[in-house]
């Protein structure tokens, strides 16, 4: 193997296969001092009657019954997390080999076996998981990474199976990042190589949306603080894809050292690029952030989440504080574009602002209010744009919220209120797509009081929604109620409520819902908890199917929580 970092990832990864497995950082400077076994994780079954009155057909079965856990076993600091679900109508059991990884860490060491991610460039190599192993070092002043690794298993095509899977080649890849400082500031360059087995699968139709794809991707990322209140962040790559290993090889190129050792391009190559960067200051009393944010159209790292491409735009995000952090405003303003290579059709022109005010004068009251306006209009790309059928489109919305809450030695009450208002036009002089259009208003009011000697809570409250549209409109309101209630010594949780909703569209009834549902809790100790639940739902809509039904629903169940000392 003519890369020697290979070789070093691949022997530790062989090793890894052999016998080597954990899960979770483990800082190796616990091991001994830990308990040699230990078991956390919660377990629990439930079950009960489901009994159905009314119209139409039940929509669950007359008993059902469910068992699950979650248990954590703990060798030596080692967690292996199981969980499993078995029950009338499910049974699934997952153990961590499936996917298995451990970190075991030292101070600035950290050594990754098993299915792992790496966080190195968000344009390069950004959280993907890979079946391998990698190092990270960070002492101080010096900045390391690196890792070997599987991203994806064969899976070879089948056209004979009932349920066809999707084919996809072995896919390989490795990488490292170099850099200099410390948190607050540094600098980072990242090289990440990953390639599809051609041989790994037999031959598929070129037709096929699944190809061999080959990728090397160079980033620069960094963050530099200039005094206090001001930091430079940005984060550039590039990208040379293969998007078709099949086809024929570009020698001319291929030939350029000391690219041949890296890449070699096929026909149908490309050379993509991508980048952010903001500039921020930051002062007691304001702030100020500028972003700019650019990516190629198809830009593609193999070691990268999808993200979206063929985009530039440009943001200012204010801020303010005034008496005291009594007062706070944010807001941002911006322009996002698509079409950068004018290959499109049409070019897309978005345009972004929002604000936002909040009032706290003192620990009783908040206020809150937002607004924001988010356009998108269309312009002539490869061809004249006719104006008859230009996108031009604007989403605004309101927000208004408050709290007030007041406490004394007898009880504690709240009381809040949101409100928000959204609207969606088109602005097409022509209303072609004026059948889009639409307003919304919704009105939520709560209230709740807690008696503090005894811990009783009663709460109430209103909700209230609208949608108008252009062929009419649709209203739903309705009240809830509810009360809680600890009891024997606080063992005993006992809760209830009830809500009530009633539809109207264009004016007329529309249909209703009545939902009563009740719970109590008993803690018997830390590791035994009872419970019992009562759902009655009654629903009338008699312009549908179901028309008028109601649904009672009862579970009973058991909580086993495992404590270690």
């Amino acid at each position: 193997m003519k890369n020697p970092i290979i070789l070093f990832f691949l022997l530790i990864h062989l090793c890894l296969l052999s016998g080597f497995s954990g899960l979770q950082a483990q800082d190796l400077a616990q091991i001994g001092k830990e308990k040699p076994l230990r078991i956390s994780g919660s377990m629990n079954i439930q079950g009960g009657p489901y009994i159905y009155l009314g119209d139409g057909e039940p929509r669950n079965e007359p008993f059902w019954w469910q068992a699950s856990g979650a248990p954590i076993v703990s060798i030596y600091g080692w967690q292996l997390p199981f969980s499993f679900s078995y029950g009338s109508r499910n049974r699934s059991f997952n153990q961590p080999f499936n996917r298995f990884g451990v970190s075991p860490y030292y101070k600035w060491l950290t050594l990754h076996f098993g299915y792992r991610s790496i966080r190195m460039n968000p344009f390069v190599m950004s959280g993907l998981q890979f079946l391998g192993t990698g190092i990270e070092m960070n002492p101080r002043g010096f900045r390391f990474a690196a890792f070997y690794g599987r991203f994806a298993k064969p899976v070879a095509q089948d056209t004979l199976s009932s349920i066809t899977p999707t084919p996809a080649f072995k896919r390989m890849g490795y990488g490292a990042k170099i850099g200099v400082g410390n948190r607050r500031s540094y600098v980072d360059l990242t090289l990440v190589k990953v390639a599809d087995d051609t041989t790994s699968i037999p031959s598929i139709s070129h037709s096929s949306d699944v190809k061999p794809q080959d990728n090397l991707a160079l980033g620069l990322g960094g963050r530099i603080a200039f005094g206090r209140r001001i930091n430079l962040q940005f984060d550039v790559a590039g990208s040379l894809l293969n998007r078709d290993l099949r086809l024929p090889a570009i020698d001319t190129i291929s030939a350029i050292k000391p690219i041949e050792k890296l890449f070699v391009p096929h026909l149908g190559f490309q050379l993509l690029t991508a980048g952010q960067a903001s500039i921020q200051y930051s002062h007691k009393r304001i702030g100020m952030k500028v972003q700019v944010r650019r990516i190629d159209p198809d830009y593609r790292s193999l070691a990268a989440y999808y993200q979206q491409t063929d985009m530039q735009s440009l943001t200012f995000e204010p801020t303010l504080r005034l008496m005291k952090n009594k007062i706070r405003l944010s807001g941002s303003i911006g322009r996002q574009q698509d079409n950068l290579y004018k290959r499109k059709s049409y070019t897309s022109v978005r345009t972004i602002g929002s604000g936002n005010f909040s009032w706290s004068p003192n620990k009783d009251y908040n206020l809150t209010i937002s607004y924001s306006n988010y356009g998108v209009a269309q312009q002539a790309g490869l061809l004249a744009l006719n104006d008859t059928f230009r996108v031009a489109q604007n989403n605004q919305s309101i927000g208004f919220g408050q709290q007030i809450s007041r406490t004394n030695k007898r009880r504690t009450f709240t009381f809040s209120m949101n409100a928000t208002f959204q609207q969606l036009q088109d602005l097409n002089p022509y209303g072609t797509y004026a059948s889009g259009e639409n307003k919304v208003w919704f009105l939520n009011l709560n209230g709740n009081n807690i008696r503090i000697k005894d811990n009783l809570s009663i709460q109430g409250g209103m909700n209230i929604s609208q949608n108008q549209f252009l062929t009419g409109s649709y209203l739903l309101l309705g009240p809830t109620v509810g009360i809680s209630k600890p009891l024997i010594k606080d063992k005993l949780q006992a809760a209830g409520t009830i809500s009530y909703n009633k539809g109207f569209q264009a004016g007329i009834s529309s249909g209703s819902t009545l939902n009563f549902y009740s719970s109590f809790n008993y803690q018997v100790s830390k590791t035994h908890q009872f419970n019992l639940t009562f759902n009655i739902l009654h629903n009338s809509t008699p312009f549908i199917n179901t028309g008028t039904f109601t649904e009672i629903r009862i579970l009973a169940g058991y909580i086993l929580v495992f404590q270690h000392k």
